[in-house]
């Protein structure tokens, strides 16, 4: 019975992080939340860290990997012809400069994620800090729908100051309660970019940041004395995970399309004030 009880709540979680991950109301933020809810009703709530966040978020890292898959292989396949095949070095420079470019946006993310690793990881039990960050958020998000879609440039125009701003705007992202792919957006969008060019590169801002945060915590997790017990429910929170944020991330894009991005403003203002106000 407690298994089920346990594959349940994990499920649940895997959901919300799914969920949550591309839509621009921040994962880390709401499984804060959602943890903080369940204590206060007395619910059942496993104990979770950071290292579960990884755990999940590797589930939508393999999703978001999986949308872009084509770009992807031709990406690398562009980045390394470029750098071993001087014949075709002309024909491959837009994408091996691309490459470049995402490089250069991780390097703030990547030096922040290590020198503030403890106290990003205090930040997860603090809901009102989540509160605070969520209306952050939703500013973000408000400027994205009201001033986001003057931008022109395309994929091709993205340069060296795009990437460090796009860069500096997820360190930001690294507390939770701040949306990722909501301020690396607007950062993007906010810059001169078109809405899908400004997306397209902060999801793939998003691929080496993940993969980073999971080899700075693999050793943890699995060191962690409850993977044993809790292999199947994590193993689910993973699948449901990867599986939800490859539909959320069609309805980002439909939103963007659409120009609704007000709508997850409203919702993270609404759910900051809970956050600071009732729980």
């Amino acid at each position: 019975m407690e298994m089920i009880q346990n594959i349940l709540v994990y499920a649940i979680l895997g959901a919300i992080q799914g969920f949550s991950e591309p839509i621009p109301i921040s994962s880390s933020g709401h499984l804060v939340i959602f943890k903080s809810i369940f204590e206060k009703f007395g619910w059942f709530f496993p104990s979770t860290d950071i290292t579960f966040e990884v755990l999940v978020n590797t589930g939508s890292l393999v999703a978001i990997m999986f949308y872009y898959r084509k770009d992807i292989i031709r990406l690398l396949t562009s980045f390394f012809t470029y750098m071993f095949n001087d014949q075709k070095r002309k024909q491959t420079l837009p994408d091996f400069r691309y490459c470049m470019l995402i490089i250069v946006a991780t390097i703030p993310a990547a030096i922040g994620g290590v020198l503030f690793n403890d106290y990003i990881e205090t930040a997860f039990s603090n809901v009102k800090l989540v509160g605070c960050t969520l209306l952050i958020t939703s500013i973000f998000l408000m400027i994205i729908h009201v001033y986001g879609y003057k931008g022109k440039r395309k994929t091709k125009n993205l340069n060296l100051w795009d990437a460090l701003r796009m860069g500096c705007f997820q360190l930001v992202a690294l507390l939770p309660g701040i949306s990722r792919s909501g301020s690396t957006i607007t950062g993007g969008m906010l810059g001169g970019l078109e809405q899908q060019a400004a997306r397209d590169f902060s999801f793939f801002m998003f691929m080496p940041v993940s993969f980073g945060a999971i080899i700075l915590k693999l050793k943890d997790f699995v060191a962690s004395p409850t993977l044993a017990t809790l292999w199947l429910p994590y193993f689910i929170a993973f699948i449901v995970s990867g599986v939800v944020t490859y539909f959320a991330l069609h309805l980002l894009f439909a939103f963007l399309n659409k120009r609704k991005m007000n709508v997850f403003s409203i919702y993270c203002f609404i759910m900051g004030l809970c956050a600071l106000l009732v729980l």
